[in-house]
């Protein structure tokens, strides 16, 4: 385990590592941040590029907000509207992810496309206060994607809106 807890604090996942074992990982940074030294800026990125990923892993939005809250590289700006396309059976049961972007048309491509496969989509609104914001968007997700990514935590967003919803795709 503290194999993995290393390489997740130097910013490198292994999408092959067995699901059960993320969340003793997990459980051991909250227990243990300051003790570890966090490359933040590298976490930052392999939270951006697979951070839904291991949300599925480790089945736990609290945990997953405790690791992030200890090892992402913070935000210091004003309180932003921001936007996210999400899963319509994941808002439902009160499950909102943790990616949100100033751009109402990147949250729609993401509402009306690969978040509407399962059950349908949902466009949402929210005010994010300095406080929910894990960090701003990284040189990936700004220069590369162009998704301009505030990794926040959903438990602390205010007025959260459904503003446009999306059929379920169609195969």
């Amino acid at each position: 385990m503290k194999y993995l807890v290393e390489e997740f604090c130097q910013g490198r996942y292994d999408y092959k590592v067995p699901d059960q074992l993320w969340s003793p990982v997990f459980e051991y940074i909250v227990e243990n941040h300051t003790k570890l030294k966090f490359c933040k800026n590298e976490i930052h990125t392999l939270w951006t590029v697979n951070g839904g990923h291991l949300r599925r892993k480790v089945k736990n939005d609290l945990l997953i907000a405790k690791v992030l809250s200890v090892s992402m590289p913070g935000y210091a700006g004003e309180g932003l509207v921001l936007y996210r396309g999400e899963c319509r059976f994941l808002f439902e049961a009160r499950k909102i992810g943790f990616c949100w972007t100033p751009k109402i048309e990147v949250a729609t491509i993401f509402a009306s496309g690969l978040n509407s496969v399962e059950s349908g989509g949902v466009l949402l609104q929210a005010y994010a206060p300095p406080a929910a914001i894990f960090s701003g968007p990284n040189a990936h997700s700004s220069q590369q994607m162009q998704e301009f990514e505030y990794t926040c935590n959903p438990n602390l967003l205010e007025n959260i809106q459904v503003i446009n919803t999306f059929d379920k795709l169609r195969n």
